[in-house]
């Protein structure tokens, strides 16, 4: 059985001060604005070497290591993982050929 909330319902009020009167809406003249064309970017794609000048800082040298350590970590893991399928599809060929050869 639902809770029974013990409070008075609130009182209606009358219907004239809930109406509210709204501010008169002022007429905005109607000008054209004239926009520019698409973007363009100024240069094309980037392509080719890197263009950086100079030695690069110690913590740029850092995040470059840690990348290429994780984009070889997954280089091992995909290779490993190209090698077991390899595998079992052979021995799945030779235990499917030892099955229905005799």
């Amino acid at each position: 059985m639902a809770k029974r909330h013990r409070t008075r319902p609130r009182q209606r009020r009358a219907a004239e001060p809930t109406h509210r009167a709204t501010a008169p809406r002022v007429e905005r003249e109607a000008t054209v604005v004239q926009r520019a064309g698409t973007h363009r970017p100024v240069r094309g794609s980037r392509t080719g070497w890197s263009r950086a000048a100079g030695v690069p800082s110690g913590s740029l040298l850092r995040a470059a290591t840690v990348e290429r350590t994780f984009i070889s970590k997954d280089f091992r893991r995909l290779g490993l993982v190209v090698g077991i399928a390899l595998a079992l599809l052979v021995l799945a060929g030779f235990a499917e050929s030892a099955l229905l050869g005799r």
